[in-house]
């Protein structure tokens, strides 16, 4: 695969998975609300739930034109922020609080990046390094990426391992990062292997 051709898959599965962050911060007690955008409900009752799926607990119940914060998703359902539990005070901390994607209006920027020549810089080098045939900036700790199929899987640990201290090192990131290597097949098949710098 051609160095142009692997850059710009990695910059579009970047740019579509990067998941993990809106322009303004809406709550510094929650890491997760570094970027997060503005939504509301478009159905006239909506289950919210503790987790992402249907078989977590409803934990409250949202109506149309209800406004929320959105911060995440995960498959179809995204993970918003600032519910309390009924009867609970101000100080109460928010609900673990996720909804269907489908029940909701989001901006079209919803969790699109925003990278920076940092970012840029990083993605650039990884396009050249070969071995990669997609890499994702899921957020400053996490990112997951898929060997180029020439790649001997074998390697998938080092690979991991350089990355991920590539990464941190070229954006001065304090916390490890944590690199997954998944299988060309995608996250049905499963990961290789999950491996933190340092």
């Amino acid at each position: 695969m051609s160095g142009i051709r692997l850059r710009w898959r990695i910059a579009v599965m970047a740019l579509a998975l990067f998941a993990l962050a809106a322009p303004a911060p809406t709550d510094a007690q929650d890491p997760a609300a570094k970027r997060s955008w503005q939504g509301s409900i478009r159905v006239k009752t909506l289950n919210v739930r503790g987790g992402p799926g249907e078989g977590h607990d409803i934990v409250a119940k949202l109506k149309r034109g209800d406004k929320i914060v959105a911060v995440d998703q995960s498959g179809r359902w995204v993970r918003i922020i600032g519910l309390k539990a009924e009867g609970e005070g101000e100080d109460s901390p928010d609900l673990e609080a996720w909804v269907h994607r489908s029940f909701v209006s989001l901006p079209k920027d919803f969790l699109a990046p925003t990278f920076g020549d940092a970012e840029n810089a990083f993605v650039d080098w990884a396009a050249e390094r070969g071995d990669l045939a997609e890499l994702s900036i899921e957020s400053d700790e996490r990112l997951s990426v898929i060997l180029a199929e020439q790649t001997d899987e074998s390697r998938a640990g080092l690979i991991a391992f350089e990355i991920g201290c590539a990464y941190r090192e070229q954006l001065k990131i304090a916390e490890p990062v944590t690199v997954t290597v998944w299988t060309p097949k995608g996250a049905a098949a499963g990961w290789i292997t999950q491996v933190s710098c340092p």
